[in-house]
């Protein structure tokens, strides 16, 4: 599962810098629609590195693994520290496509910066 999130992440990195160049060559704009899908990626491949890392990993690797200055240790607060971000609330990030497009709107693209 967490080479799923990488693979995940590295796809979502790539497909946000040809994003980017298409952009800025005039090709095609970067818009809220390609914003709030890469972001929807991110954040999944997030969800799903965390899951395993508490579900799992911590979990199994013990209570010595725990203490400070281990690895697990700095691994869990790592990932606590992303999953307490406001930019990992998963619940608001899905709902912002629905919100700036009703279903069936035949609309152009609406550009990220105007």
């Amino acid at each position: 599962m967490i080479h799923t999130a990488q693979a995940a992440l590295q796809h979502t990195a790539d497909d946000w810098m040809q994003t980017c160049r298409r952009n800025v060559s005039g090709t095609a704009p970067f818009t809220v629609a390609e914003d709030n899908r890469l972001a929807l990626v991110f954040l999944n491949a997030g969800r799903m590195a965390w899951d395993v890392l508490q579900g799992i990993l911590f979990r199994t690797a013990g209570s010595r693994h725990a203490r400070d200055g281990e690895r697990m240790q700095r691994y869990f607060r790592d990932a606590a520290t992303y999953w307490t971000h406001v930019g990992a609330r998963h619940g608001r990030a899905a709902r912002t496509p629905g919100r700036l497009r009703p279903a069936g709107s035949s609309l152009g693209p609406i550009p990220l910066i105007p």
